[in-house]
């Protein structure tokens, strides 16, 4: 054998021996966490996301790992990737300190891992302030922080729905002006009272607007339904999460919504409702469109994927709520003459809150907590109240406590009203703050 040729086989061996080595060394090195996400679920309140380095032994981690205080969870999956989800029906008041810890399947350790998580969505409010309003946030500590320079008038705040930051509409001489406010925020950190740091206000679209509608969804795309001063006509457009921008070519005769979970539009049509999917970036999609004829209006969605609540409009002028699910007919769950002023649901409509107003020689306001079948379950009369127009009802599962914006009598503002729904009566818990609106921002 030539010299070359035993310099080659000595190379290759000495790299096979290293490869070896290398490999036992893997092995015998402890697994870690490589990735931790919280995220919501239609099936609790809340979900934390784990990826490690090797499978785990699910039972292992279940029984070394703690939350405290203690809350009812279970652990889902099989060795790699896992899930921690937070059990229905009983509210989180504050953030939970969170150590994980377990073996993988060759019996290693990992090395116990110590995080604060809060998945309880932040409060916002549109605050009156001197010479007009302002986007003010509420911190952990129950303070409050601006988080929008004043501006004349703020006509409509939504969240994106992955917590990544706010869009509002000011109404201003000139006309209605989109703007998009960017924050950073996590449920996660090393240690807890840690609050979203935010960026300057920037311009969404240059021109002023006639008008704007906002939408969005789990994923924080945004859909911005506006008519533009200049052109007159109106247009539709996809913000993507990553920033590409998307035209979509659909006529509606009212607010189009986007589903919650993504891939799709509700479209009001003047024959009833319409579902419009959507192609990847936000096209949509040229092929048969579900239409749910009828005056129907979308009062809300519910955390399952494709359950909805429906407000139906019949001629001799009584409305009726809906819940909508995938395959079924619309289910009726109320009908009366009463104004519904705003709805919720918890799950897949397991519970559902509705919001209404009647005349009994004053106005008045009753809520009510029905099941899927429609049977009353609780109610509460509202007496002294009453709710600031165009402000939504939202349910935060988190808490187990719905949002609303209500005036007190004799009161020139109206406050957030947090409304317990976890206890025997539909408590109500009065923030006190001065506020045109309030909604939820969710926990990042």
């Amino acid at each position: 054998m030539s010299a070359g040729r035993r310099r080659v086989l000595a190379l290759l061996a000495a790299a096979g021996l290293l490869a070896l080595a290398q490999q036992q060394l893997l092995l015998r090195r402890p697994p870690r966490l490589l990735e931790l996400r919280s995220s919501t679920t239609s099936s609790g309140p809340a979900a934390l996301d784990l990826r490690f380095s090797r499978p785990m032994l699910r039972a292992s981690l279940a029984s070394r790992s703690d939350l405290l205080p203690p809350h009812p969870h279970q652990w889902l999956g099989d060795g790699n990737p896992l899930r921690l989800l937070l059990t229905a029906g009983h509210p989180l008041t504050g953030p939970i300190r969170l150590r994980i810890a377990g073996l993988d399947r060759r019996g290693q350790a990992l090395a116990p891992q110590h995080w604060s998580w809060d998945p309880r969505p932040r409060l916002l409010a549109v605050v009156p302030a001197a010479g007009g309003e302002q986007l003010q946030m509420q911190r952990r500590d129950g303070s409050w922080q601006a988080l929008t320079p004043t501006l004349p008038r703020i006509g409509a705040v939504t969240a994106l729905g992955d917590g990544s930051g706010v869009v509002l509409v000011s109404i201003e001489p000139q006309g209605q002006r989109v703007w998009r406010l960017s924050l950073r925020q996590s449920a996660l950190e090393r240690r807890p009272g840690a609050e979203p740091r935010v960026t300057s206000l920037q311009p969404l679209l240059a021109e002023p607007q006639l008008y704007a509608h906002l939408s969005s969804n789990r994923r924080g795309d945004l859909l911005v339904q506006a008519s533009s001063t200049d052109l007159g006509r109106g247009r539709t457009q996809v913000w993507l999460r990553d920033g590409e921008r998307r035209d979509l070519p659909i006529e509606a005769s009212g607010p189009i919504q986007l589903l919650p979970e993504g891939g799709a539009v509700v479209v009001p049509e003047l024959e009833g409702l319409r579902l419009h999917s959507l192609a990847p970036g936000g096209r949509s999609q040229p092929q048969r469109r579900p239409m749910l004829p009828g005056s129907r209006d979308l009062s809300s969605f519910c955390p399952l994927s494709g359950r909805a609540l429906l407000l139906r409009h019949w001629p001799d002028y009584r409305r009726s709520l809906e819940l909508v699910e995938p395959g079924l007919p619309p289910r009726q769950l109320w009908l009366g003459s009463d104004g519904v002023l705003g709805s919720a649901c918890s799950r897949g409509g397991e519970r559902v809150w509705l919001l209404l107003s009647t005349w009994q020689g004053a106005l008045r306001l009753r809520l009510l907590e029905l099941n899927r079948d429609g049977r009353v379950l609780r109610q509460q009369r509202l007496d002294g109240w009453a709710a600031e127009p165009g402000a939504p009802m939202l349910y935060d599962p988190t808490r187990m406590a719905l949002l609303l914006t209500l005036r007190a009598a004799g009161r020139p503002d109206a406050q957030p009203v947090l409304i317990e729904t976890a206890g025997a009566d539909l408590q109500l818990r009065p923030i006190a703050r001065p506020v045109r609106r309030a909604l939820w921002l969710p926990a990042g």
